[in-house]
């Protein structure tokens, strides 16, 4: 009745699974199950733990990147997995820039995740100005005030005369992702394809009629060079590519320069 009544809603539900299967059964799905759920789509953990093992672990068989790249291949069992909820923390879980070992080269890469794979992006209050803190030894401590919300703390993290130059290249960079969100066809309603991670190196695309973004993950504690022509298919007919986070515009090469544990996002140009 609520959606019939706003038809644009969008409700998702908290399904804390591990699986595929499990959250795919909590939502609209393709599963031939006797009992049919109609939540829109649901809090995706299996997503979430996905891009933790991509950028702490070393790529294997089935770890590190390699899981994230089997997790997003089994989307066939929802209905529209472009409705899930895809976060990295929340008040029932350790703070994301401990989760990565309070490493700002882990914490970009998986940010840059967060806001380029399909799905709604939830970020966690304090997150974008590296908030720590582990569920030691209770939620309490990954559920404290954001510093500057009450009369008499000592620092304002609302303010960026109060962050230190670490939060705010964190802030920055948080703020670059948001901004290219928000006005990207290709993100926030196109289709995905991706490839078969290579080497730690992982590339998937998002695109629509209008735009083409590239999204290139390299796990590698080594800079990688890394031929283009394996995505012709996605690539073909463009001329530059123009890089969201430096905001420069390149012609396109056949090789990549991927800097050690990092991403990169480049719109394609014709």
């Amino acid at each position: 009745m609520l959606l019939k009544e706003f038809p644009r809603l969008t409700v998702f539900g908290e399904a804390w699974t591990n699986t595929i299967t499990g959250g795919a059964y909590f939502s609209r799905n393709r599963i031939q199950a006797p009992f049919r759920h109609n939540a829109l789509g649901v809090t995706d953990f299996p997503v979430s733990g996905a891009i933790f093992d991509a950028v702490n672990q070393p790529a294997g068989w089935t770890e590190g990147v390699t899981r994230l790249y089997m997790t997003l291949a089994q989307d066939v069992l929802y209905e529209d997995p472009m409705r899930n909820c895809i976060f990295l923390d929340n008040h029932d879980m350790t703070r994301l820039f401990s989760m990565v070992g309070e490493r700002m080269d882990r914490f970009k890469m998986a940010m840059g995740l967060l806001f380029t794979l399909r799905g709604i992006p939830q970020i966690y209050y304090g997150t974008e100005v590296l908030a720590r803190n582990f569920k030691n030894p209770n939620d309490a401590a990954v559920r404290l005030d954001f510093p500057g919300g009450w009369p008499g703390d000592v620092t304002d993290k609302f303010s960026p005369a109060g962050r230190t130059n670490q939060e705010k290249e964190a802030f920055q960079f948080v703020q670059t992702l948001a901004n290219f969100r928000k006005t990207s066809s290709a993100i926030g309603s196109g289709k995905t394809m991706q490839f078969i991670p290579v080497n730690g190196v992982y590339v998937y695309f998002r695109y629509d009629e209008r735009q083409t973004v590239m999204c290139v993950l390299n796990t590698n504690d080594k800079k990688m060079t890394h031929p283009l022509a394996r995505y012709a298919e996605r690539t073909s007919g463009f001329k530059n590519v123009k890089d969201v986070l430096s905001g420069q515009t390149v012609s396109i090469s056949s090789e990549l320069e991927l800097p050690a544990n990092s991403i990169g996002i480049f719109e394609l140009r014709r």
